[in-house]
């Protein structure tokens, strides 16, 4: 009799483990407690926002203090995505996987995670260029990690992940046209899927400007949208 021994080879492999379902009081704990280690490490980057965010004259940083800055960003990456597997598990409840929304976790991510940490590094060019390529890749990796593991926020995946690949381009020499073609691919994938979403367009019409009559398009796309968008909401608030 094999049992669960479906090799001769490895007789001791089991293919199937007997795992046990985690239970809903467990997943809950467990959403808590990333939550509580999440927005610890989420104030320290607000700090470090704050503290780096406009360089003196004399404020150059070290390597080893650069790292420590890296670091600490990834870590908060990390925690985002623990807290996105955990409260959007396939067993979890309705209310586990309303959390993330509640909590406007994925624009906290961005804000807090990437962003205020981009702008840090972007106003320290060119002494923080190889340290903004390091945390570009690594916010990539875990946005496009989401993007595969998580589809509920694919939509905001989807732009993100467009953003870095802008970032990417700004500050690229040789792989420029590479990274503007990453950023187009990734605002396309999402005009595709929702293609009255205004600012996606305005996002192609930047990346276009050396094709003035493609910019013009996309520009006008992005009025047309943000047009019929504000009347719609004009409209039914006129009504309420």
């Amino acid at each position: 009799m094999q049992g669960h021994h479906g090799n001769p080879r490895w007789p001791d492999l089991l293919l199937e483990p007997n795992t046990r379902p985690i239970s809903q009081e467990q997943l809950t704990l467990e959403v808590k407690s990333i939550y509580a280690g999440l927005t610890k490490i989420e104030a320290k980057c607000i700090h470090v926002a704050q503290a780096y965010g406009f360089p003196g004259p004399n404020s150059k940083l070290a390597n080893d203090h650069w790292q420590a800055l890296i670091a600490l960003h990834h870590t908060l990456l990390h925690e985002h995505y623990d807290f996105f597997l955990s409260s959007q598990y396939a067993s979890a409840s309705p209310s586990l996987h309303r959390l993330a929304s509640k909590y406007s976790i994925p624009a906290r991510m961005w804000k807090h995670g990437i962003h205020s940490f981009l702008n840090l590094l972007r106003r320290r060019l060119p002494e923080s260029l190889d340290y903004m390529l390091a945390f570009i890749y690594l916010a990539y990796q875990i946005m496009a990690l989401l993007y595969e593991t998580v589809p509920t926020f694919e939509d905001t995946w989807t732009e993100y992940l467009g953003d870095l690949g802008r970032y990417r381009m700004a500050i690229e020499d040789k792989d420029r046209k590479r990274w503007a073609g990453v950023a187009r691919s990734w605002y396309s994938k999402g005009v595709d899927k929702n293609p009255s979403v205004g600012y996606l367009y305005h996002h192609l019409a930047i990346l276009a400007r050396l094709n003035a009559l493609q910019q013009l398009y996309y520009y006008a796309q992005s009025l047309t949208y943000v047009s019929i968008g504000s009347f719609v909401l004009a409209f039914h608030f006129g009504r309420h």
